[in-house]
């Protein structure tokens, strides 16, 4: 009587494997809702029509986007800013990033002088690397 208590409890096998595909499909699903929404919080508070160039590249880094209207206005990532508080606050803004890559957004209408300007004060300010951002040019 022992040993047919003892075939049957063998018999049964445990399942000890965990499903994942649930999991990676939420992931996948968070994944694509953060790239949509954090693209959208970094639009300046202005419109500008950015030049159009062949080399326009996406960087995956932690940048910091200033934006130049035509007017002379400025903004920092999604932030308008005086120009009189922007040395300061761009300063500010370097010393937390750990990549310093700046991307100036200006308005091709833009008067140069003033990219000239915010230029000088990101350089000045600390940044690495500066670059401009562009719309792909589409043949």
């Amino acid at each position: 009587m022992l040993k047919s208590k003892m075939r049957s409890e063998n018999s049964q096998t445990i399942i000890a494997e965990i499903n994942v595909a649930p999991l990676v499909d939420v992931c996948l699903v968070l994944v694509i809702i953060f790239m949509v929404t954090t693209t959208a919080f970094l639009e300046p508070p202005f419109d500008i029509a950015l030049p159009e160039a062949h080399t326009a590249e996406q960087t995956k880094e932690e940048n910091i986007f200033v934006a130049v209207s035509p007017e002379g206005f400025l903004a920092v990532n999604e932030s308008q800013i005086e120009k009189k508080d922007f040395p300061d606050f761009i300063r500010k803004k370097i010393q937390k990033s750990r990549h310093k890559l700046i991307i100036i957004r200006a308005d091709e209408n833009a008067d140069s002088g003033a990219v000239i300007d915010v230029m000088t004060v990101v350089k000045k300010a600390g940044a690495r690397r500066i670059t401009f951002g562009t719309e792909e040019i589409v043949e």
